[in-house]
């Protein structure tokens, strides 16, 4: 019996593995689909998605972000739709014949203390569990993206849906919104999937300059009026409608309010070595999630974060109150949070300008380098080519940030290649700075 399971794993990872390497020879997947893919995290989701709004808003025109959500999408695919997609797709004969077979006659059941519920067949969903499930998911799903008619294309992860639609004034965004919603509704309905209505919403990113009246402004799918909000959790980060990150730099100090009190009471008879452990567990780990989202923002909204990380570092390693605020930071060998966004979106710079694979491969594209504009000879060459914005919002695109950033950074750092080896690099060449800003 062991031995048909192993066989069995076995078999479902060689037909992963080969299926997957066909969709990526023949370029077939979705490019804005970030779930269920190799080197395509949240963070290139995030920085993506928001570069999309500052730079319609840099342009002066009006943005709304609609945030989609599917009912059980997972559980509830439709096997003849799902084989009709493998089909066209050039999955076929033999192939196609295992992948019915594969997804036909399956059943399940439930056991609680050795007591086993009836036996019912699943005819819908992908198998749960299994390495296949995600990468059908991301099959069936998959045509989203090329509509013909979508002008607005949506940025996924797995299920979740969301698309950022900008308009000249308000009443080219009111039609360009409801003609979007419209589509996406009909491709929804066209492959039997539902669309949860009550978490399905809706938030209008603005400027000071901004020409859009929310009392004015309603969206409906079909004659549903859906919510407006004011900032709404978006792959993990809490995104508002100023982009200035308060809510969930919020979040994040009341996260480390909540460990100062635990840190100090297991301080006095934890050794150093676990405290640091827990420092990176529970605190720096929260810190770096989605920092190129986050701080993005000004010095004095991260203030009391940067605050509240430094007393944590203080009753980690156990000094006292005099103890210079850099000695905390390089003894663990990080750097403070608006110093640890600089070098992350630096990190983001050298994988684009070097079209790293550890990334989508649309983002190669962002930079232009002064070697490519012309020959000439000069000290700037490795700079990458500023462009002008027009306003604040524009100016805190990651584009511009990452290209001022990087043009800062010396020609010898500059020229490495190898991420890894930049990477160190780097990390070195920050702690030197932050020591001699001592």
């Amino acid at each position: 019996m062991r031995f048909l399971i192993v066989l069995a794993r076995s078999l479902k990872n060689y037909i992963f593995e080969k299926l997957t390497n066909f969709f990526l020879k023949y370029d077939v997947f979705y490019e804005f689909q970030f779930g269920f893919r190799s080197h395509h995290s949240t963070k290139f989701a995030l920085i993506d998605s928001v570069d999309t709004i500052r730079n319609s808003l840099d342009k002066g025109h009006a943005v709304a972000g609609v945030f989609i959500d599917l009912c059980k999408a997972l559980d509830s695919l439709d096997h003849d739709i799902l084989i009709n997609k493998l089909s066209n797709y050039g999955v076929r004969g033999n192939m196609l014949n295992w992948f019915k077979s594969y997804l036909s006659g399956r059943s399940q059941f439930l056991k609680v203390n050795n007591i086993v519920s009836s036996s019912s067949s699943i005819s819908y969903g992908v198998p749960q569990g299994s390495i296949l499930g995600p990468l059908l998911f991301l099959i069936f799903i998959n045509d989203i993206g090329f509509i013909p008619s979508l002008k607005f294309k949506p940025k996924l992860f797995a299920d979740d849906a969301n698309v950022f639609i900008s308009g000249k004034d308000q009443n080219e965004l009111q039609v360009n919104c409801q003609d979007t919603l419209k589509i996406l509704n009909n491709w929804i309905i066209a492959n039997r999937l539902t669309l949860n209505l009550k978490k399905t919403c809706y938030m209008l990113f603005s400027t000071n300059s901004s020409s859009v009246n929310p009392e004015e402004f309603n969206l409906k799918i079909d004659s549903y009026a859906i919510n407006r909000v004011p900032n709404i959790k978006f792959l993990g980060v809490i995104i508002d409608e100023k982009l200035e990150w308060s809510p969930h730099i919020e979040e994040l100090k009341a996260n480390l309010r909540r460990l100062v009190g635990i840190f100090y009471k297991i301080s006095p008879n934890t050794p150093y070595n676990i405290m640091k452990l827990l420092y990176f567990a529970l605190v720096h780990s929260k810190l770096i999630y989605g920092i190129e989202i986050y701080a993005n923002t000004y010095l004095t909204n991260l203030h009391d974060l940067i605050i509240l990380n430094n007393r944590i570092l203080r009753i980690t390693q156990k000094t006292n109150r005099y103890t210079h605020v850099q000695d905390l930071y390089l003894a663990y060998k990080i750097l403070p949070i608006n110093k640890l966004f600089d070098y992350r979106l630096l990190l983001h710079a050298h994988a684009v300008i070097n079209k790293s694979e550890n990334m989508p491969s649309f983002f190669h594209d962002t930079f232009v380098m002064n070697n490519q504009i012309h020959e000439h000879n000069t000290r700037s060459q490795q700079n990458v080519h500023r462009t002008s914005f027009q306003t604040p919002t524009g100016r805190k695109t990651t584009t511009n940030l990452c290209s001022q950033l990087w043009n800062a950074l010396p020609n010898e750092i500059k020229q490495i290649g190898p991420e890894i080896i930049f990477k160190n690099v780097l990390k070195n060449f920050s702690l030197e700075q932050l020591s001699n800003s001592r």
